[in-house]
């Protein structure tokens, strides 16, 4: 696909990134890099509201209901009417489109994620490890002064309404043990923890479709915020008539 890549051997792997131990071969990203999310969402609104968008904060949005050719809806204390609706709505999604859109089976997890300090300082680079026969997959970046560490899978299942923000604790102990093992470069105790959300579509893909009036915009399973500009354009394409991606595609519940 024309993307660069290096293969590494284990040898060379762990003369490159002495924090990290290697078994096997390390394929390298030279254009991977990391996104602050806060600095990325401030921006991208900044520069909406600047093209004449208006930003509201703290208006929960609910009651959905079609209505002619749009959708009617309560956002806060106001009722809105919009000829096209894009709902970009996390792990709401479900909630807010039940009934009104064929939407495939998503399920909301709450994921922990763990901040251990380096040992010596210098540059971290962004980890996906995973392995089928270990039931491993796990990723790691840097993050400030820290490294941020957290498992793609094993979270426990529940809604945005009902998370407990509870750090489960078989997970830290499994981070733990996950540091001692694989990034010696760390000092294993977490400096902080905290709790997210993922909502993961079949086969970990988007939903990016539109039906009537209503444009669905859930970039799911962790991934999203990666492509944000993209899945930007890709939503303006639905906005304008374009038709969706096949892979992406609404498809009625089986």
């Amino acid at each position: 696909h024309g993307v660069a890549a290096e293969l590494l051997d284990p040898a060379d792997a762990a003369a490159r990134w002495p924090g990290i131990r290697f078994t096997g071969p390390a394929v390298r990203d030279p254009e991977g890099g990391v996104i602050d999310p806060e600095a990325a969402i401030a921006a991208m609104t900044r520069l909406a509201v600047t093209e004449g968008s208006a930003a509201a904060y703290e208006a929960p949005v609910r009651d959905l209901e079609p209505d002619g050719d749009g959708v009617r809806f309560r956002a806060g204390a106001d009722t809105w009417y919009a000829w096209t609706l894009v709902v970009a709505a996390g792990a709401w999604t479900g909630p807010l489109l039940d009934g009104l859109v064929p939407l495939p089976p998503l399920t909301v997890t709450q994921q922990q994620v763990f901040f251990f300090a380096p040992r010596e300082p210098g540059p971290w680079p962004t980890i996906v490890h995973g392995s089928s026969s270990e039931e491993l997959e796990m990723y790691a970046l840097p993050e400030g002064p820290w490294v941020k560490l957290g498992e793609h899978l094993r979270g426990t299942v529940t809604t945005a309404d009902t998370r407990d923000f509870v750090v489960d604790p078989e997970a830290r102990e499994r981070a733990l043990a996950y540091v001692r093992e694989w990034l010696p470069g760390l000092d294993p105790e977490p400096r902080s923890e905290t709790t997210c959300l993922y909502t993961r579509a079949p086969g970990e893909d988007f939903v990016l479709d539109r039906q009537g009036p209503i444009v669905v915009c859930s970039p799911c399973s962790g991934h999203g915020a990666k492509f944000a500009p993209l899945i930007g354009e890709l939503v303006t394409d639905l906005l304008e008539g374009v038709p969706p991606i096949d892979r992406f595609a609404l498809r009625p519940p089986s």
